[in-house]
């Protein structure tokens, strides 16, 4: 009988370890998700060509007050979420870059090659809800 107590005693152990273990691994990967994040390399070249000038201080204030490349890894990850997508609806629509800076630097403007890269990183961050 006092085998049978120490081997529910042990499997119960085993149960209630292996339940904070699974809690705090996924606490943990909760929190990396939810750390903000840089803007990949190949994303930011086409950033420092066509958005940096006026999305970056001390640039445009109308522009900086939508997207502010300055402070990205002050956004939170849901922030930076939000913000990447807009990016990605902005220049699939022509909206970014402006008319104006279209036709002052039509080399900056992004190809759709370009586009497709923005809008895949966008499409790629995945926030925990």
């Amino acid at each position: 009988m006092k085998k049978i107590w120490i081997t529910v005693a042990v499997v119960c152990g085993i149960v209630v370890a292996s339940l904070v273990i699974n809690q705090l691994v996924a606490q943990s990967t909760q929190k990396k998700e939810m750390m903000s994040k840089p803007i990949p390399a190949n994303v930011m070249k086409i950033a420092d060509k066509s958005c940096v000038k006026c999305h970056t201080e001390p640039g445009e204030p109308m522009a900086i007050m939508h997207l502010n490349l300055s402070k990205w890894d002050k956004y939170s990850a849901a922030k930076q979420a939000d913000k990447a997508k807009a990016m990605c609806t902005m220049v699939t629509k022509d909206k970014m870059p402006p008319k104006s800076f279209r036709e002052k630097n039509p080399n900056d403007v992004p190809s759709q090659e370009e586009t497709k890269v923005i809008c895949n990183w966008a499409q790629s961050i995945h926030i925990a809800k």
